[in-house]
Formats: structure tokens, C-alpha cells, sequence
């Protein structure tokens, strides 16, 4: 009996490993490969806006947001390395070159000074940076004269232009009947007649993708369309910048600029100040 339910249990043992070897194998799929990751671009880190300075109860003009005052009448008289105002900290006009060192002139308007610019290679480098990614909107004010009202060649004011038409201002023959012009980004827009030796007070506002001007209070132009681009850090005056010079000959009195645009009652503040001051007369309507 044992040797049969040996027998027995031996058969039972060796059907159930034929069983097992004759199973069929089942195969685990290998995991998908991973998903392709797009590249990612580098992200470039903010821009800092330009710094501005308000200025103390009292000002004259409009206390937020100026981000650049020069008065003639706080530069040294004779070759002019360095224009500053202790009312904006920080902040400065200069060129160590002697070459490009303008001349200040005591008692020209109304018995103020002038930085006299000779049209040859006088410019002064501003710190401030007045393109639309440090900038977005910006009001430029400026109290000069021209020693010549011929276009060619041309002549800027201002400007920080690299070469795409940046805010720049001055004599260009590219705007047909008017000799003294505005960059827009997209080109040359003609803003008025200037007269040589004659005076001048000029409002120019840019906004985000206009621009607007007034010459001695009186609008002329409104909410012309712009395109500017990226452009030189810094704002040049008596010129445009390293890329094209464009020497101004002629005088500056006074040049502020705002990180902002002003509204109509403030660009009439600064506006009567600077016409009581320098014996300017307003062409307002």
C-alpha cells in the first residue's frame, strides 16, 4: 500500500511538471521610451526701469519721475567735462575727451548761461538710458537754439540712435518742408521750421507706440505712430551717439527729461516756467 501511494504520489508529481514546462511564457512589454522634451529658450532676466528722483515740495516743475535736469546755469564756465544738477542726484552729461567738451557761455538768454555746442565734434554722454525697454514712455524737454537752420548736414539735438531711427531730434533733410525732425523708428517725421539763432521750448513725448511734440506751447505733432527698437544705453546730447554723430551747433539752455508722460496741466507747468525764464513767448491756441 505505501509503495503504491509512493507510486502514485510520483506520477501526480511528474504530470504537474510537464504541465508547468509546457505553459505558455508571457512576455512583459518593455516600458515606452521617454518623451522628447523641447528645448527651452533662455529666458533673458527683467529689465530694470530707468531710476528717477522726486524732487523736493516747491519745485517748479513737476516733482515725479524726472530722471535728468541740466540748467546752464549750474555748468562751469569755459570747456564743460562734466553738467550736473544737485536737485538729481547722480546723474550726469560728460566726455573726458577735450575734443568733444562743449563751451559754457554766461549771460546769453535772459541773462542765463548756455552750453554752446560748435557742431564739430562737441557731445556730451548722459548716464540715463532712455530707449523703450529701460523707458517705456518719456517726456524731453529742451530750452535751444540752432546756428543754422540748413538740413544738411544733419544735426541732432538728442538722440541714443544705433541706426534704427531711435529717439533722436534735430536738422534732417529726409522730411520733406520741414528741416527740424523727429525719429520715429520707423523713419524721418518732419515736426517744424526751425530758424536759425531763433529760441526754442520743445515738448517731445513718446509713449509706447506714439509720440507727440509742442514747440513753444503750440502742439505739432499728435500721436504719430513709433517703432523703435532696441538702441544705444545712454542719451546723448548735442548728438545722437557713437553710431552716427550728428553734430548740433548751437546753444542749450536747459533739457529735462521725465520717465513718464505728463499730462496736459504739468507739460503747462514746465512749459510757463521755462517761458518766464528765458523771456520765451507761448503760442498756445
Amino acid at each position: 500500500m505505501k509503495r503504491a501511494l509512493i507510486a502514485a504520489l510520483l506520477l501526480v508529481a511528474v504530470f504537474a511538471c510537464k504541465k508547468k514546462e509546457e505553459a505558455p511564457v508571457v512576455e512583459t512589454p518593455a516600458p515606452p521610451p521617454p518623451a522628447k522634451t523641447q528645448p527651452t529658450e533662455t529666458q533673458k532676466p527683467p529689465v530694470t526701469p530707468q531710476q528717477t528722483v522726486t524732487l523736493a515740495a516747491g519745485a517748479p516743475i513737476p516733482a515725479s519721475g524726472v530722471a535728468l535736469w541740466l540748467q546752464g546755469d549750474d555748468a562751469k564756465a569755459g570747456k564743460l567735462a562734466s553738467w550736473s544738477n544737485p536737485l538729481v542726484a547722480n546723474v550726469t552729461a560728460a566726455t573726458t575727451d577735450p575734443a568733444e567738451q562743449p563751451e559754457v557761455v554766461a549771460n546769453v538768454l535772459n541773462g542765463h548761461a548756455v552750453v554752446r555746442f560748435d557742431g564739430e565734434k562737441n557731445m556730451l554722454k548722459t548716464n540715463i538710458d532712455i530707449s523703450p525697454a529701460r523707458m517705456p514712455e518719456a517726456t524731453i524737454i529742451a530750452v535751444f537754439n540752432s546756428k543754422t537752420d540748413t538740413p544738411t548736414p544733419l544735426r541732432k539735438l538728442y538722440g541714443d540712435d544705433n541706426g534704427s531711427y531711435d529717439r533722436a531730434a534735430g536738422l534732417d533733410n529726409r522730411a520733406e518742408g520741414k528741416n527740424y525732425t523727429l525719429f520715429t523708428g520707423n523713419g524721418v517725421e518732419g515736426d517744424f521750421q526751425l530758424e536759425k539763432d531763433k529760441p526754442y521750448l520743445t515738448v517731445d513725448q513718446f509713449g509706447a507706440k506714439d509720440v507727440s511734440t509742442w514747440v513753444n506751447g503750440r502742439v505739432e505733432l499728435a500721436k504719430v505712430e513709433t517703432g523703435y527698437e532696441e538702441a544705444l544705453p545712454n542719451l546723448y546730447i548735442g548728438g545722437t551717439g557713437t553710431s552716427y554723430h550728428e553734430p548740433w551747433m548751437g546753444d542749450v539752455a536747459e533739457i529735462i527729461v521725465y520717465a513718464r508722460a505728463l499730462t496736459d496741466q504739468e507739460r503747462a507747468q514746465v512749459e510757463d516756467y521755462l517761458a518766464h525764464k528765458y523771456a520765451l513767448t507761448l503760442q498756445r491756441p
